[in-house]
This record gives C-alpha cells, sequence and structure tokens, in this order.
C-alpha cells in the first residue's frame, strides 16, 4: 500500500494566554491525497482543574461540545467525496482547516504549528498521535494496562544499564525526507557502529483488539519508512506483549504485520535475556 502524507496540529488550551502556559486538550489530522480529516478532543478536565486556578469545567466542556460539532459539519462538507473545500487549492497544511472552526487569534484557544509525516493508515495515525499526546495526560482509564514507559522499566532496561553497554548508549533522530515534508523520529536508545543502531518500544498491552492492530499498522508504515532514510538505520522494535491471554490472537497479528519488513528486527520480553548478552557482546566488539 502506498504512503500517504499527512499534517496535523494540536490545539492547545491557554487559561492565561499572556502567560505561555498551555495544555494539549485536541488534535486535527489531515490527509489531502485520501480526502481524510479527523478529529480527537478530549472533554477531560482533572488536570486542566490541577493545574490552572479558577478554571470552569462547564464552560470548556460546552466549548470542546461546540467544535466537535463542528469539526463533524467540516468533515462532512469538506472532507466527503463531494468535497468543497473553500480555498483556491487543496490545502497541504492540518492547521489551515482548523482554523476555520478556531480562528488563530491570541485567545483561550490556538493552534499549535503543522507537523506531518507520511502513513498508510491515517486512522490509526491519529489515534497513536492522541493517545501519545493527550489521552494519557488526562484519561483516567488509560487505553493502555502498560506503556511504553512501563514496558521499558520493568522488561528492557537492563539491558541498556549493563555496565558495558550504558556508557555508549545516546539518543538519536532519524530524518527521512519527502518532496516538502520531513518525517522524523528520536529514539531514546541508540548507538553506533558504523551504522546507527535504534530501539524504540511499542507497548501492546491495550485493551481492545482493533487498537492493538491499528498501532501495529501505524508502526508498520512509521518504521519503513525511517528505515529508508539515507543513513540506513537498523531499527529494533522492543514489543510489550498483552497481559490479557484475550489478546493474544490481535497480537500474534500484530508481530505477523510488523514482521512484514526485512529491515526491522523484533524483540519480545521473553527474549530480553538473550537480547541483553547480544547487545553486550555487540558494543563491545565494536570498541
Amino acid at each position: 500500500m502506498s504512503q500517504i502524507p499527512y499534517s496535523f496540529c494540536f490545539l492547545r488550551y491557554f487559561h492565561e494566554p499572556l502567560s505561555g502556559e498551555f495544555a494539549n486538550v485536541g488534535l486535527v489530522l489531515w490527509a489531502p491525497k485520501k480526502n481524510y480529516l479527523g478529529f480527537r478532543f478530549s472533554s477531560r478536565f482533572q488536570r486542566l482543574s490541577h493545574f490552572f486556578h479558577d478554571f470552569h469545567s462547564e464552560d470548556y466542556r460546552q466549548m470542546i461540545r461546540r467544535i466537535e460539532t463542528r469539526f463533524g459539519q467540516l468533515q462532512i462538507e469538506y472532507a466527503g467525496p463531494q468535497s468543497r473545500l473553500p480555498f483556491d487549492r487543496v490545502p497541504e497544511h492540518a492547521r489551515d482547516l482548523a482554523s476555520l472552526v478556531v480562528p488563530i487569534d491570541d485567545g483561550a484557544l490556538q493552534w499549535s504549528k503543522s507537523s506531518g509525516g507520511v502513513t498508510n493508515h491515517p486512522e490509526g495515525e491519529l489515534e497513536t498521535l492522541f493517545q501519545n499526546y493527550i489521552a494519557k495526560h488526562y484519561e483516567s482509564v488509560a487505553a493502555h494496562r502498560r506503556d511504553e514507559k512501563t514496558v521499558f522499566r520493568e522488561v528492557f532496561k537492563k539491558a541498556f544499564d549493563a555496565p558495558s553497554v550504558r556508557p555508549h548508549i545516546r539518543e538519536h533522530t532519524v530524518k527521512a525526507h519527502l518532496a516538502k515534508h520531513t518525517v522524523q523520529h528520536t529514539f531514546e536508545h541508540a548507538w553506533q557502529n558504523g551504522v546507527w543502531n535504534v530501539y524504540q518500544t511499542v507497548s501492546f498491552d491495550l485493551k481492545k483488539n482493533d487498537d492493538i492492530l491499528g498501532k501495529a499498522l501505524t508502526w508498520d508504515s512509521r518504521t519503513k519508512f525511517l528505515a529508508s532514510a539515507e543513513e540506513h538505520p537498523c531499527i529494533h522494535l522492543l514489543l510489550g506483549k498483552p497481559s490479557d491471554e484475550e489478546r493474544k490472537d490481535a497480537y500474534g497479528a500484530a508481530k505477523e504485520v510488523l514482521a512484514s519488513s526485512d529491515r526491522i528486527t523484533l524483540i519480545e520480553e521473553d527474549q530480553v535475556d538473550q537480547f541483553a548478552e547480544e547487545l553486550a557482546r555487540k558494543v563491545q566488539a565494536a570498541k
């Protein structure tokens, strides 16, 4: 399946705009080649109440409802097969469409600058971005039983903390260039032996089968594209398995999706001891 360019921007809540303090409360994703406009917003306000004194929760809820309603209308009017975009040409950036709902000004709600990438599954990309940057800060019941940080800390961290390995581990950003955009991802754990070996924890300890498959499709698209970057990094995905036995089949399907690329190495939880030994051996050999 061909890669689809997309852009996205965050909706930010500024309780006191002059202070510069904000919280991300929403997300809009636009994939013009597929005519896909996606949006997700959080109606949760506990974190905002904690952060901002004199926060009016009911006013905030009503404001978010109006925005969601307007985006629903915009999706029907401008992103369907009978698109009627009010532009001379199809906009490249999500912010162009988002500003039709919330004007760009210095009010309490402001849009971030657009960022972007490529994917073959815009719906899954929207969900991943929303979960990673918004929902995990607001939702009282997380989509994950164990998120990436938990899986790494509980399972894989010991491999990178070995005395012979730790001094060689550093952060590394992989950049892949499109005609008009740069897709990039920062790997917190990486080392170099002529090529960059980069590691990303991906937790599939999710509550829904569809979320597991959607996350696999998103990471499949992202890693295949990053692997084609000029530096040709060796990408390793550290997989967190579902703790619920009922998700076993969905996890198997997710691994099949990710294993379809011969440029990506999958490492599962029960392989961590072997992985730690191999990592230490390779790092020492590269010295």
